[in-house]
This record gives structure tokens, sequence and C-alpha cells, in this order.
């Protein structure tokens, strides 16, 4: 996140590159100071998707965000199987290592959250809190949106117009009460980040990694406490994603969004933000998953 997004008097703390395994280079920032917090961008996206995020959680945490490999300023391989869940989990821990932090909280949405999935699977000791937005445990048990909510997420990725690729995704990813009020702002935004969207190898190479993504078996073994987030009209990813994560990892809370859809975590930032700042200081542990409305 560029210094100029922070809030007065805080400093951003940038190092450019981590260095991954098999010659991948990953690039990410770091700001504030506190408990290192890792936010894992979702499908083809970079460290600019949580400009309404960052900022905000690090006014109390240390956040680090950073490009994931196939995207933006990270290593795009040629060869399609070197991307896959493990290895992503991997590049996380690389870094964290690359950013001094040895366990951090984390927040994944959308493909980020699947990927935060099969790091705490992975690497349970390396993450404190997990914070799983807008995702799915793939697999059998994934729930699909309808099928031409699919095709038109995959073709406004292969959209070269910037406006037209974020407007054809407007009735997935907003509300229409957001749209109304957001418009320029969301367009100017998706026209001034185009530089850095991901290449057909990069997204090629993440939907290769999906493919091989599910977590159901997997999830109760998740020790981490966890917060399921996701809009209540999510329509590419459904919400009933969440309510089966959030039944399947022991003590996990389950929060609910009403009218938001894909991009609830910019559409109802303030209120996330102020949620999951409540969550990684120790509030909303239950015995058992619950919703918050």
């Amino acid at each position: 996140m560029p210094s100029s997004a922070l809030p007065p008097g805080l400093r951003a703390l940038t190092v450019p590159y981590a260095d991954a395994a098999a010659g991948i280079r990953l690039y990410y920032e770091a700001s504030g100071e506190g408990a290192a917090l890792l936010l894992i961008p979702g499908f083809g996206c970079t460290v600019e998707i949580y400009f309404a995020n960052a900022p905000a959680l690090s006014e109390r945490y240390r956040v680090i965000v950073f490009d994931p490999r196939g995207a933006g300023r990270s290593s795009v391989p040629d060869d399609l199987t070197t991307y896959t869940m493990a290895a992503y989990a991997d590049d996380c821990i690389a870094v964290m290592r690359a950013a001094g932090v040895e366990a951090a909280h984390v927040f994944g949405t959308s493909f980020g959250g699947m990927v935060a999935q099969n790091l705490a699977i992975l690497h349970p000791n390396r993450v404190r809190r997990l914070v799983l937005g807008c995702t799915t445990p793939g697999g059998s048990h994934h729930v699909l949106p309808e099928m031409d909510a699919i095709a038109t997420f995959l073709g406004a990725a292969e959209e070269r117009d910037p406006e037209r690729s974020v407007r054809m995704r407007y009735p997935m990813h907003y509300s229409d009460a957001y749209i109304a009020t957001h418009d320029a702002e969301i367009v100017g935004r998706a026209v001034a980040t185009a530089h850095l969207g991901s290449t057909p190898a990069g997204r090629a190479g993440q939907l290769a990694a999906v493919n091989t993504h599910d977590t159901w078996d997997a999830l109760p073994r998740i020790a981490a406490p966890t917060l399921v987030a996701h809009g209540e009209d999510d329509g590419l990813v459904p919400v009933e994603n969440a309510r089966n994560i959030a039944a399947r990892i022991p003590g996990a809370t389950l929060s609910i969004y009403p009218g938001a859809k894909h991009m609830f975590f910019v559409e109802c930032a303030a209120a996330l933000n102020a949620e999951i700042a409540t969550f990684l200081a120790g509030g909303y542990v239950a015995e058992a998953a619950r919703v918050l409305v």
C-alpha cells in the first residue's frame, strides 16, 4: 500500500520482494505496528485490492500484503504444475519470513481465502487467528453459483478494457445501492490499477490451483480461532459455502453481511474492519459457530 494511502502519522515500511522456492519472487508491502496480520488477495488480484481494509487495519496491526504468484509484480511461472495450494501456502511463509514474522493473523478473501485455509491446515503453528472472506471449501462440497456468473467472471478477466471488465462483474460483486453511489470510484480505481492485472498465464496457473482445492476433510483440524465472513447475496461464491466452512471448523464464528455481494470487504469495509479488529483482539470466540447479523 503506498504511503499516501496510510492514515496521518503512520510510516509505511516496504521491502519489495520475498524469495520463495524455485526462484519465485513475491512482491509485498508492510505497514503499521503491532501483531502481524497477513492479507492474501483473491483471484488475479494484487496488493491494491485491500485499499479499503489495509490502511484501517494498519492502525492496529503490522499489515503485510502481497501479490500472489501469477499476479501483479510477483513471478508468473510458465509451468502450471508449480501452481498448487501447497505452493501458495509456502509462498505465504516466504513472505512472512522476509518480513521477519514467525506467526501472524491471516485474512484471505475468495481465492485468497482458499490459500488461507491451506496455510492454516499445512502450517498451523504459523497462523494465530484466521479470517476467511467470501471463500469456499472447494471440491465436491463447493456450492456453485449460476453458470452464467462463472462465464461472466472468467470473461471479464480476459476483457482488455478495464472499465468494461469491472462493469461486467457488477452483478456479482456489488449491491445496486453501492454501484449507484460509487460507480465512478470503482471504475476509476480499475483503470488506475489495470497495468497490475494478471496475465493469461497467471490466471491459468491460479485456476490450476483452484481446481485442486478441497479442504473439506481437513477443515476440522484447523486449530486457529476462525471468523468466517460473507456477503449474503454473493453472486460468485454463494453464501452457503461460508455456512458449510463455519460448521466444519471447531468453534468458528459465522458473520453474514445482509445485502452484500462478493466484494463485501469493500462495500462493508468499515463494519468488517471493526469486526476483524475485535475478533483479532480476542472477541467473538464461541464454543460453536454462531451468526452475527
